[in-house]
């Protein structure tokens, strides 16, 4: 595969990530949102989370082509969980196995533990998905629980397990 650089997100960079999270909704459990988001959806989010919130969305190029990214959002929505963070990561299909996964998880996490604010990052896998689970362990996060058939999606329940990193 070709160079890897990770880099912040711009709005220009929103069709691209779009693009690669469509794939997650239409064809995999890896993430439990059913509906593709609009593009409309996107800026706004990317407006209000980013741009004008204290969290990340950070794109890696492959060849200089948008080909994964990794976000940063709230892990819940009450005030006691403001110093939480929940990461997402994805990668395109046709890219895995490049190291891009890699590449974004350490340009955020660091970026996270020098920030004030944060004490813990969240990470919730859809089961089974072996690859991510090796993937978090390998960054540093524990497994802390399982919610059993917590969702469900393609005429199937599906189990959840939630990682955690301190920060």
């Amino acid at each position: 595969m070709g160079t890897v650089t990770v880099r912040d997100a711009t709005p220009a960079d929103l069709p691209a990530v779009a693009a690669i999270y469509t794939h997650y909704v239409l064809r995999t459990t890896t993430t439990f949102n059913t509906e593709v988001r609009t593009p409309r959806e996107w800026t706004q989010r990317f407006d209000a989370e980013v741009t004008n919130g204290r969290y990340h969305l950070l794109v890696a190029m492959l060849d200089g082509t948008v080909a994964g990214y990794v976000e940063s959002q709230r892990f819940r929505p009450r005030p006691a969980y403001d110093r939480s963070v929940e990461l997402s990561v994805y990668v395109a299909p046709d890219a895995t196995g490049a190291g891009l996964g890699g590449a974004l998880f350490g340009a955020l996490l660091p970026r996270l533990e020098a920030e004030e604010g944060f004490h813990r990052a969240f990470s919730i896998i859809a089961l089974p998905n072996d690859a991510s689970i090796a993937f978090h362990e390998r960054w540093g996060f524990v497994h802390r629980g399982t919610l059993t058939e917590a969702g469900f999606k393609f005429g199937r329940y599906l189990d959840v397990a939630y990682y955690e990193r301190a920060l």
